[in-house]
């Protein structure tokens, strides 16, 4: 089974690029995408391993991103994370950074995101 990289964003468009990249970019790895953070604590409860990457939006209704990823710090503090917004308030980018989650506002360009994905993982460019 390959490695997981976990990916969360109510916008479907988004994460299916997303997921589409990773298969191009990263074919040793799978990426799982939810549209909901119960969906992913339901993946994240049915894999064998953590991930190895999490990257999630920051608003996604009535919980967010950054809470996401406080309470998956605590389970698996060294668990690469990166927290995707297009708007948040100021603290949010710090206390993501605390946790040790890069943070990237939206809109960003894939090969950005890529880039962060591989330097996260400790993937060399293809």
């Amino acid at each position: 089974m390959k490695p997981v990289i976990l990916l969360v964003d109510d916008e479907r468009d988004l994460i299916e690029v997303l997921r589409d990249a990773i298969g191009m970019a990263l074919p040793d790895y799978e990426a799982v995408v939810t549209t909901s953070l119960d969906d992913a604590e339901a993946v994240l409860a049915s894999l064998d391993n953590d991930p190895s990457l999490v990257c999630v939006d920051h608003k996604l209704g009535e919980r967010t991103g950054l809470e996401f990823l406080e309470a998956l710090s605590l389970r698996s503090p060294g668990m690469p994370k990166i927290l995707f917004t297009g708007q948040a308030p100021p603290d949010v980018e710090a206390r993501a950074e605390a946790l040790g989650a890069r943070v990237l506002w939206k809109p960003f360009g894939l090969s950005t995101w890529i880039g962060e994905v591989r330097q996260m993982l400790g993937t060399a460019a293809a």
